[in-house]
This record gives structure tokens, C-alpha cells and sequence, in this order.
């Protein structure tokens, strides 16, 4: 990458509680200790997670989804984040309620309002409740796989070869997690698939089973039986597992693979959602060319021809909020609704006072070379035709890139599992409503006059029509957002919520499937197996010492990346090997 590289600041991914502060400070005095508890949890989930997540974290070496972390003095400190009945001496809220360095720090924009601090410290008065483990029934792999080999059977022989499943058993199974986050992981895979979808119509992911830890897709509804679509998911997958050499899996995994005509026709939704959400799957799947150019043409929209033919809605703003310097961003017309491209620059450049040169950018045959900027990279953003966004990131040349570089900008709360720009997960964490308001502050303080001006005049549009656009353009998102994620985010309690009340889904799933450490209990739901003791007995502590697992036999946890990894095969798939599972691994003809 050249030094015309990506300005594209997400300072961070807005996200908000799946249960609405009001409604926090309308009843909480009537919930129980356990409803108390979960509400603590949620606060702390949207707030804090991203960066309290364990040993080794960037805030620290304590879990706030860890009760028991909670409850233990810091190293190489006298504080420790949660005292039982005492909030006064909790570090958490101490940081929460501090006016001169508060946690979430100052430069985060989504904070927790008075309400939900005052759930943290009604929660610690009362003693620090556990939240109640989740009741359900475990539902087995062999349950799991004949859910599939039954829906299959059941469809058109035809269909067969053209269905797909995506798994939330694991997650189903484990007591820690709650039914809300079950919810946003079901509302993140409709929305994942329908933001990789060039059809028209919003396509919700049908439940197979009753406990909806199982979904199907027919791929030509998305059409993802073109250009190999699934087989770019199959040679990313790092659970592929087969059950050949076990006898109570044998029969109907083999029955499954010669229904579909596919080795791999499930995969775990989870994963799903946070590796097809960003580079490289995210650009395979949505088909996103290598340059702005190349999708412009796809889009009909003509850059040059809208600037001469005053065709483009613009505005500068400094600092963006999402920029560490100038950012212009400018609207166009296109196929399928919006095209939005923002264009950022580097610290220090003579082609980037907005002000002076707000009329670029440079091309040839520009009728204004001496008041055209030049910028060092930007960021993409365009309505699909089912009217969800798609993004790319560019560089100063128009060339697609995977992350903005973290010595410009960082996300800080690491969306993608660290503070890298990650195009797709970050993006969609930023805009979670759609397009972000702003005004424009070129048009009232420009330093160009003569014909110039007036085309300043001509593109840079006031801000009532600006606002105008940009609320066009988010009643077109939200709208689809409705149709796909709307039905799996409301419970029955709470059916006439408004979206905006909820997180973003695939930011929220990103990030507590990546930063979530993998413990015991996680490894033992995610072989099939019914217990962690089972996990533990069976392969024996000197066995995990030389696969490199070691903290879980102490009561430790490994990191997510860790486990999807390894020589050949990945950790998990070397795991899964000592029960008699036999890893898959996509080859390529």
C-alpha cells in the first residue's frame, strides 16, 4: 500500500442495550435478584466487554461477564471492579460515575445513560446476584444432523443440492449464554446474508427445528450458486468436521452429504457472521471488484459527468467524527438507491484545506485544477437493491483495501477483535441506522471566489437538504433492517419495540464471538459433547498439555483465534480428532 492510504476514522461502533434504559428505570425495583443480575450483564456487555474480556485484554486482566473475575482483587492494585454490597468501593462504578476520567473513556460516543448506571450500582448493593443460568434442553449432535436429514427428505429432490445450514447448537447449550444473546445472533445471520445479497427481496433464514438452533437457506434465493459463493465459505470454515469413523454419526452424515451433493452443507452461524462480514469472504460473497471505478460503472454512477452536470450532493466537515482531519463526503444517484464516498486525507497535506480546494477531486480536463483537492483515500458506501448497505474502503488511487491502517485510525472498540479498520463489521457497527447526519461546514466559510464559488455554491448543498437526503437514505435502510432483523430480535414481551432500541447485530455477535476466550465448558458444547467433565476425562490433562491446552485444564481459557488455527489442521479439528471425528478441510480441485 502506497501513502495514499484510507482515512476512514471509526472512533467507535454505536451500539446500545438489548433492553431499552427506560425500561430499566420504570421496573427495576420489582426485578428479582437474577433479573437484576442480567440487566447488570447487559450494561456491562454493551459498555465494557470489548475491552474487559479477560486475562490479557486491553482493560485488564478481569472478565465483566465473569462474576467471579469480578470478585477478585487487581495485580499490582488495591482495587478490585466488583465489591459485594458496597458500590462505593467497586472500581466499576467508581469509573463509571469518575467526571474527570470516566469509563467508557471521553472519546466514545455511545455512553450508559444515568439509567443503566444506576442498574450497576443497584446490582452491587444488592450483593452481585448471579444472573440465572439459561433452562434449556441440550439438544445432541446426532439430534442436530437428523434435524437436517429430515428437512432435506422432506424437500423436493430438485432443491436438495441448492440447501444450506447454519448452526447455533453450541450456543443453544451453553447456560451461560442468555436468550438475548441467542436473539441477536439469529437477527445477525439474517442480516449477514441479506448484506451479501444482490437480490431484491430480504430472504429470512428459515428455522429447521423448534428450539431454532438450526437454519436453512436455498442459496439461489441469494444467489449464491453463482460464482462458487459457497465454496469460498467452505475453504474458510476452520470446525469442517466429518463423522465417518462414528458409529451412532456414520449413516446420517453420509445421508446428509449425498442429499446436498456437498461435503460441507452446514456450518456454524456464529462464525458465520464474524468472518463473512469482513475481508476476505465479505469482498468473495458480495462480489465487491478491486476499484471504485469497476463499481461505479456497475452502479451507474458516473463521478466526473455528476460533477460537471451538478449532479452530486456534497459536504466538508472538520473534524468528522469519524476522520482525524477533513472529510468530504458527497451523494450520487444510483441503480439500486444511494452511493455515498467520502474523501479523506493525511495529517499535513497542501491539497487538503477543504476550504481552499473543496473542488475535486483531481482529474483530467478538471475545470477547477487550482481549487481541486487531492485526497489519500476514502470510504464506500451504497444501498444493495434490497435496500441494506454494502462498503468498501479505497485508497487514494480507487483501489479496494481490506483495513485502514491503525497508525491513522483506530477502532476503539475493536468491532473486528482488534483496533484495525475493518471494512464491512466495522462499517456496519458505525452505521448501525443507516447514514450518520453531519453538516457541512464548506459552504459558509469557503476561501474560493469568482466561478469557483459558484460551483462551490452549485455542489455543496445547505443543510436542510442535506438532512433531507440523509434521512431518505436511512428510511430506506432501517426499512429493510425491519424486514430482516426485526422478527428474531423481539421477544413476545417486547413486540412493539423499536428497532433503534436494540444493538447492532453483526457488530455485537463480531464481537463476542472474537474476544469471548474459549474455556472448557465453550470447547465441550462446541465437539458435541454433553458435559465439560466428559471433555476432560476423556482426553486427559496430559493430552491437552501437548495440544498447547494447558490453561483449560486449569480452569483457563485460550484465545478464539488460537483454536481456528494450526499446521494443516486446526486446533479444533486436532481436538475433535480424540473423539473419533475425522476433520474436512476444502481442497481444491
Amino acid at each position: 500500500m502506497t501513502n495514499r492510504i484510507l482515512i476512514h476514522g471509526l472512533i467507535v461502533a454505536s451500539v446500545v442495550l438489548s433492553r431499552p434504559c427506560r425500561s430499566f428505570a420504570e421496573d427495576d425495583a420489582a426485578l428479582s435478584p437474577a433479573e437484576l443480575a442480567s440487566a447488570a450483564r447487559e450494561v456491562m456487555k454493551t459498555y465494557c466487554y470489548r475491552c474487559h474480556k479477560g486475562e490479557g485484554s486491553k482493560g485488564g486482566d478481569f472478565d465483566v461477564l465473569s462474576s467471579s473475575s469480578l470478585l477478585v482483587k487487581l495485580k499490582d492494585s488495591d482495587d478490585t471492579p466488583v465489591v459485594k454490597g458496597k458500590s462505593a468501593d467497586s472500581l466499576i462504578y467508581r469509573r463509571l460515575t469518575d467526571k474527570e476520567e470516566p469509563m467508557p473513556p471521553k472519546n466514545i460516543k455511545e455512553r450508559p445513560a444515568a439509567a443503566e448506571i444506576e442498574i450497576i450500582k443497584k446490582w452491587i448493593d444488592a450483593g452481585a446476584p448471579e444472573p440465572a443460568a439459561a433452562a434449556r434442553k441440550p439438544v445432541t449432535l446426532l439430534q442436530t444432523l437428523t434435524t437436517i436429514h429430515d428437512d432435506l427428505k422432506k424437500a423436493d429432490k430438485e432443491d436438495r443440492p441448492y440447501l444450506r445450514y447454519f448452526t447455533l447448537t453450541h450456543l443453544h447449550n451453553l447456560p451461560s449464554v442468555a436468550e438475548s444473546d441467542l436473539r441477536t445472533y439469529r437477527a445477525a445471520l439474517s442480516k449477514a446474508i441479506n448484506s451479501l445479497s444482490w437480490k431484491k427481496k430480504i430472504v429470512l433464514p428459515r428455522a429447521v427445528d423448534k428450539e431454532q438452533t438450526v437454519f436453512a437457506i436455498d442459496m439461489r434465493d441469494l444467489d449464491w450458486d453463482l460464482g462458487d459463493r459457497w465454496t469460498h465459505i467452505m475453504a474458510a470454515y476452520p470446525y469442517g468436521l466429518r463423522f465417518n469413523h462414528h458409529q451412532d454419526l456414520r449413516q446420517v452424515d453420509e445421508d446428509i452429504v449425498e442429499l446436498t451433493g456437498c461435503d460441507m452443507p452446514m456450518v456454524r452461524a456464529d462464525w458465520f457472521v464474524a468472518t463473512a462480514t469482513r475481508p476476505p469472504l465479505y469482498h468473495q460473497l458480495l462480489n465487491i471488484p478491486h476499484d471504485a471505478t469497476t463499481l461505479e460503472r456497475q452502479l451507474g454512477v458516473d463521478i466526473e459527468a455528476n460533477f460537471r452536470r451538478d449532479r452530486l450532493a456534497r459536504g466538508g466537515v472538520f473534524p468528522s467524527g469519524v476522520s482525524k482531519q477533513n472529510r468530504i463526503l458527497e451523494r450520487h444517484e444510483a441503480t439500486t438507491g444511494a452511493y455515498w464516498k467520502s474523501y479523506d486525507f493525511l495529517p499535513d497535506h497542501d491539497k487538503a484545506d477543504m476550504k481552499k480546494v473543496p473542488l475535486g477531486p483531481q482529474f483530467r480536463n478538471n475545470p477547477y485544477p487550482d481549487q481541486a483537492f487531492q485526497h489519500d483515500g476514502g470510504e464506500i458506501i451504497f444501498n444493495l437493491p434490497n435496500g441494506l448497505q454494502a462498503y468498501m474502503l479505497v485508497d487514494g488511487k480507487d483501489q479496494r483495501i481490506d483495513a485502514g491502517p491503525t497508525k491513522v485510525v483506530g477502532d476503539a472498540l475493536q468491532t473486528s477483535g482488534t483496533t484495525e479498520i475493518v471494512n464491512g463489521v466495522s462499517c456496519m457497527a458505525c452505521h448501525k441506522h443507516g447514514m450518520i447526519d453531519f453538516k457541512d461546514q464548506v459552504l459558509e466559510g469557503t476561501a474560493v471566489f469568482g466561478p469557483a464559488r459558484r460551483k462551490v455554491e452549485r455542489l455543496y448543498s445547505t443543510h436542510d437538504k442535506m438532512a433531507a437526503w440523509l434521512k431518505d437514505d436511512r428510511q430506506r435502510f432501517m426499512a429493510a433492517l425491519e424486514q430482516a432483523a426485526g422478527p428474531f430480535l423481539r421477544s413476545e414481551s417486547d413486540k412493539g419495540r423499536k428497532l433503534e432500541d436494540y444493538a447492532e447485530p453483526i457488530s455485537q455477535s463480531a464481537v463476542l464471538y472474537t474476544n469471548s476466550g474459549v474455556d472448557v465448558a465453550t470447547v465441550a458444547v462446541e465437539l458435541g459433547l454433553e458435559k465439560a467433565e466428559q471433555f476432560l476425562i476423556e482426553i486427559g490433562k496430559k493430552r491437552l498439555e501437548e495440544l498447547g491446552l494447558g490453561p483449560l485444564a486449569r480452569g483457563g481459557k485460550i484465545d478464539r483465534r488460537q483454536w481456528e488455527t494450526g499446521q494443516g489442521l486446526t486446533l479444533f479439528q486436532q481436538v475433535a480428532r480424540e473423539f473419533r471425528y475425522t476433520p474436512w478441510k476444502y481442497v481444491a480441485n
